[in-house]
């Protein structure tokens, strides 16, 4: 098992990257507030017209634009809405959408796993999974510590996929506590 830590990390990476957050629940509030107080100066937030987390998202300074419009303009497309619904989003929002050479991010391994989303070949696919709420995710990072988190790299179109999701990592705090790599089958 490797382990990695903010030494392991440069966060400068990911402070360089357009990032759209696709959802505003727990992990989605987290990893945006997190990302932008690491310094990441570009990160916008994707919801569905009519999403009751519009006002959160606007009242904490972010900008909230439609799945389509986030995924034109990102170069790190962070899928943190519900499970069920990522397939859908991915297929009608974001594939038709996203640059060559994006990269493809989720909380979780069950859509890639499963094969529930067939990415592209031409991105980057990678899983930071933090092992805890998002209430927690932000909380201890907020007290400068951080909560173990999980990486992992299923596709590496541009060759520096697990150097994006480890300052990624780093980002949200989880190189503070450890960031311990893994592959999407076993989380």
């Amino acid at each position: 098992m490797r382990v990695y830590y903010d030494r392991d990390a440069d966060v400068n990476l990911i402070k360089g990257k357009k990032i759209a957050i696709i959802g505003y629940g727990s992990q989605g509030h987290a990893h945006a507030m997190n990302l932008r107080d690491s310094g990441a100066k570009e990160v916008k937030i994707a919801l569905r017209p009519g999403s009751s987390s519009t006002a959160k998202a606007e009242g904490s300074s972010f900008e909230v634009l439609d799945g389509a419009e986030a995924a034109k303009w990102a170069d790190v497309v962070m899928i943190l809405s519900p499970d069920e619904t990522q397939g859908a989003t991915y297929r009608e929002q974001l594939a038709p959408n996203m640059r060559e050479g994006t990269a493809l991010a989720f909380a979780h391994g069950l859509n890639i796993h499963f094969a529930l989303i067939e990415p592209r070949e031409d991105v980057d696919i990678f899983m930071i999974a933090p092992k805890g709420p998002g209430h927690t995710v932000r909380s201890e990072y907020d007290r400068g510590a951080g909560v173990p988190t999980l990486v992992a790299v299923s596709q590496d179109a541009s060759g520096n996929t697990m150097d994006v999701a480890l300052s990624y990592a780093a980002g949200i705090g989880g190189g503070r506590a450890g960031i311990v790599e893994t592959t999407f089958k076993e989380e």
